[in-house]
């Protein structure tokens, strides 16, 4: 049975920022489909996006999905499984501006979902993404934390980072209903 499926420019594009290796140290990095779903972690991120697949559970290595590269036509990268093993396991052709075979890693898959917390939140808070990236990226390149203080929905955020002597605010915008 040939299974086929399509990731999105933007579906792609999450997996592979969350795949990313910023840091040293040794983690957990993949990029995991299953039924409905693209996951992807990095050891300090898991993300998590909707996709339209309803086959078998797939694991990538995230150094190997990266090197994707997306179609204008088919918006995106088609993955094909290869009918035959290859000496290194299953096998994956991805169609893209290039084709690259990728081999599915082996072992048992992550169990994510108990993760992902549950229940009722003690608050929500909106925050315009644009709005947010432009704040990351106003601050220095270096790996020091930052620290996110929440005074409920609608107050700003208080965003500092101390070892730089950084204060900044970012309003929450109006919640989607």
């Amino acid at each position: 049975m040939e299974e086929h499926f399509t990731l999105t420019k933007d579906q792609r594009r999450t997996a592979n920022a969350a795949g990313k290796k910023d840091y040293t140290g040794s983690c957990l990095r993949y990029v995991h489909i299953r039924k409905g779903l693209i996951e992807a972690c990095d050891g300090h991120i898991l993300v998590q996006k909707k996709i339209d697949y309803g086959g078998e559970e797939i694991l990538f290595d995230a150094d190997s999905f990266k090197k994707l590269k997306d179609s204008k036509v088919l918006r995106g990268v088609s993955f094909i499984k290869q009918e035959e093993e290859s000496p290194s396991g299953k096998t994956y052709l991805s169609i893209g501006q290039e084709s690259i075979i990728l081999r599915v890693q082996e072992g048992d898959y992550p169990k994510t979902d108990q993760l992902i917390p549950s229940g009722e939140p003690v608050f929500k808070i909106d925050l315009s993404r644009m709005v947010l990236k432009k704040l990351i990226l106003a601050l220095d390149d270096n790996n020091a934390p930052i620290q996110f203080s929440f005074y409920g929905g609608v107050n700003p955020v208080k965003i500092e980072v101390p070892s730089e002597d950084t204060v900044a605010i970012l309003m929450p915008v109006a919640p989607r209903e």
